[in-house]
């Protein structure tokens, strides 16, 4: 039996005052993590990383939870990714990475997951509790990102080239959702979220630091009655299920970075034009 919800008196409150966008530098391993600041472990990563975002919903049955299930579901669209590589001089040529286009992506928008939870769900479901008369759920997530601080290019007989910048532009809809046995998911309540990761690095003593950040995140939209309203979710709302984001994204990065150039990694001979490296960019 379904349960009986009462929609018009949930509630839903999202947290994101302390999630931050930062890039933490590993010149020792030869890497660097954008992260959101709160939650976050160099040490354990990608691993053991804490919640920056967090919400939580609350609604009353009029039955109790019956045969219903209560949980997140999250859409993910990777809108861009790109990490771009200069030489110490114009000689020594450039390197652009593109993750978020065909092949390494096939598509941007994705069902999302923390770990492995069953379908449709974000996360395991019994993380939700049934404290009579109303049901609780939580939500939290932290995505980031690792990239390589070097490439090497083989127009130019495999000489190193320096991480300049990177730009991860991803955008989420966090739905919490009544799944009934055998129907179509219930969509309650949601909300929409962006984060955009862009940071620009120069070179000083062969160390990267950063020089410069156009990173943000925002919720445009939250706490909005019923399932998102945009036109090219619905396909994937109303059969939301495949291979999640988490495994997708990383494996269009892997693909990108490690496959051969192509339509996701050029390997150039001059450096780009645009942006145009600050004389400073290597000292």
């Amino acid at each position: 039996m379904p349960a009986k919800i009462l929609d018009t008196q949930l509630q839903m409150t999202v947290t994101e005052q302390d999630a931050h966008p930062d890039v933490h530098i590993n010149n020792s391993v030869g890497h660097i993590i954008c992260h959101l600041t709160r939650g976050f472990d160099p040490g354990s990563f990608p691993n053991g990383q804490g919640k920056a975002l967090s919400a939580g919903a609350h609604v009353p049955l009029g039955n109790g939870p019956e045969d219903t299930t209560f949980g997140f579901v999250q859409l993910a669209r990777a809108n861009f990714f790109g990490a771009f590589y200069s030489g110490r001089i114009p000689s020594e040529g450039s390197i652009g990475v593109l993750a978020s286009t065909p092949p390494a992506l096939l598509n941007p928008l994705m069902l999302d997951a923390s770990g492995t939870p069953p379908d449709p769900f974000f996360i395991d479901p019994v993380s939700s509790s049934f404290v009579s008369p109303q049901i609780n759920s939580s939500w939290g997530d932290h995505p980031a990102c690792r990239v390589p601080l070097t490439k090497k290019n083989s127009s130019r007989s495999n000489v190193d080239n320096f991480l300049f910048q990177v730009i991860d532009d991803r955008e989420f809809w966090t739905i919490f959702t009544a799944q009934d046995p055998g129907v179509a998911p219930r969509y309650l309540a949601h909300f929409h979220w962006k984060v955009r990761y862009e940071f620009e690095f120069s070179w000083v003593d062969g160390k990267a630091v950063r020089r410069r950040s156009n990173s943000s995140i925002s919720v445009p939209e939250r706490n909005v009655k019923g399932r998102p309203a945009d036109g090219e979710l619905q396909g994937l709302l109303n059969a939301p299920k495949g291979t999640r984001a988490n495994v997708l994204f990383d494996l269009a990065l892997r693909s990108a970075f490690n496959g051969g150039t192509g339509p996701n990694r050029s390997e150039n001979p001059q450096r780009f034009t645009r942006p145009i490296l600050p004389a400073t960019f290597w000292t």
